[in-house]
């Protein structure tokens, strides 16, 4: 009996260890309800080994009946007494591993819907990126030309100061507007 509660220790403790590997191993996923059945039935299956290396071939260890009609049923008992805690630590640790594959469930959702946010995020951080990249280039070309507007207006400026400060064109230029309104 000890060496069954020793296997059956190691059996939760690799158990355990899958459903903590479980998320970083590469390949298909193990489906939680057939590592439990898995786990369930192989732990009954050493159970029998165990009980049948004792014995010989009889059913599972609550079905166990004394072997004669006249045998005690103290040992009956003792089996039952020492298989007892057995199921109850099984059936604590398939509850336990119920509510584990829950919350696994829950935070995978969990884990599904906020990766699908920050997709999201990065597309319209994309698009934005985008239309201001397309912003950015019309602005130059409108810098530019203006630009070559200001350099067009600034020299046909200094040819008029040139003009208006120069006296002897001024009197040049009202001798010609002169000539040309008294001709007419």
């Amino acid at each position: 009996m000890v060496s069954l509660q020793q296997h059956f220790v190691s059996m939760e403790e690799t158990v355990r260890s899958l459903l903590q590997n479980q998320d970083t191993l590469e390949g298909p996923s193990v489906d939680p309800l057939d590592l439990m059945k898995a786990y369930k039935n192989k732990l009954l299956e050493e159970m029998w080994k165990q009980q049948n290396s004792l014995e010989g071939p009889t059913p599972p260890l609550i079905e166990r009946r004394p072997k004669s009609p006249g045998a005690s049923s103290s040992g009956h008992e003792e089996d039952s007494h020492e298989a007892k805690p057995l199921l109850e630590r099984l059936q604590a640790l398939e509850a336990e591993n119920s509510a584990l594959t829950m919350e696994n469930d829950n935070q995978r959702k969990q884990y599904e819907r906020c990766l699908d946010e920050v997709a999201n995020q990065v597309v319209q951080a994309l698009l934005t990126q985008k239309d201001l990249k397309e912003e950015c280039v019309k602005l130059r070309t409108r810098v530019f030309d203006l630009e070559q507007h200001n350099r067009i207006l600034n020299v046909l400026f200094q040819q008029r100061v040139k003009i208006s400060s120069n006296p002897v064109s001024q009197v040049g230029w009202l001798g010609i507007d002169w000539i040309k309104t008294n001709n007419n």
